[in-house]
C-alpha cells in the first residue's frame, strides 16, 4: 500500500488557462512557486524559494531534475533527466541536456547546455552559446571569453538522484506536521534516526 502524498503549502498556481502539471512523484517545497505552463516530470523537485514561472512560454523539468533553492526559471526552458539548476542560478530560454548542471549563482540566457556538462559557479552563459556535452564551461560577466574543458570524472560529484532520500525526509516531516495539527513534531527527523541506527 503506497503512502499518501504529503500536501505542502507550496505555491503551485495557474496562470490564465494554464495550470502546472506535477507528477505524483515530483516534489515542490513550501515557499517555492510553480506557475502556469510548467510540467514537473516524475521525481523532479523544486526547492525552497525557487521560482519556476511559465507565464510566457512552457517549461518542462525532466525526470529526476532539481531546481534548487532560490533559483529562477523563466521563458522556454526544458531539462533532460537528472539535470540540476543549482542554488541562486537564473535560467531563461535554455535547454539543458541529461545530467547537465547550471552551477550556483550562474546565469544562462537563450543557450544550449549539453548533456553531462557543468556551468561553473557564478558563470554567465551568453545568448546563442552552445556548450558541448561533457564539458566544463567557465565565464564571467566581464565578457564572453569562456574557458571550456573536459568534465572528466568531476560529474560524479553531481548526482540529482542523491536528493531522493532527502525528499522522503521532507515528505515525512510534512505528514508529521499535518498529523499534529500544524505543530512541530518532537520526533527526530528520519535522517537522524537512520544515522543513530533507529
Amino acid at each position: 500500500m503506497s503512502r499518501p502524498r504529503a500536501r505542502t503549502a507550496a505555491g503551485v498556481i495557474p496562470y490564465g488557462q494554464h495550470r502546472p502539471r506535477v507528477a505524483p512523484s515530483a516534489f515542490v517545497a513550501p515557499g517555492a512557486w510553480v506557475i502556469g505552463r510548467v510540467t514537473l516530470e516524475q521525481n523532479a523537485s523544486v526547492w525552497f524559494g525557487a521560482v519556476v514561472r511559465a507565464d510566457m512560454d512552457p517549461i518542462v523539468i525532466g525526470p529526476g531534475s532539481i531546481i534548487e533553492d532560490n533559483a529562477v526559471v523563466h521563458g522556454r526552458v526544458t531539462t533532460g533527466r537528472g539535470a540540476i539548476v543549482a542554488h541562486g542560478a537564473i535560467v531563461q530560454d535554455c535547454s539543458l541536456g541529461d545530467r547537465a548542471v547550471l552551477g550556483a549563482n550562474s546565469v544562462a540566457f537563450n543557450a544550449t547546455i549539453g548533456e553531462g556538462s557543468i556551468v561553473a559557479i557564478g558563470s554567465v552563459v551568453y545568448p546563442g552559446t552552445v556548450i558541448p556535452p561533457f564539458t566544463i564551461f567557465r565565464n564571467g560577466a566581464g565578457g564572453n571569453h569562456p574557458n571550456i574543458q573536459p568534465v572528466g570524472d568531476r560529474l560524479k560529484k553531481w548526482d540529482a538522484g542523491s536528493y531522493r532520500a532527502l525528499i522522503e525526509v521532507y515528505r515525512q516531516t510534512a505528514l508529521d506536521h499535518r498529523a499534529l495539527g500544524g505543530r512541530t513534531s518532537a520526533r527526530r527527523p528520519l535522517s537522524a534516526r537512520k544515522t543513530a541506527g533507529g
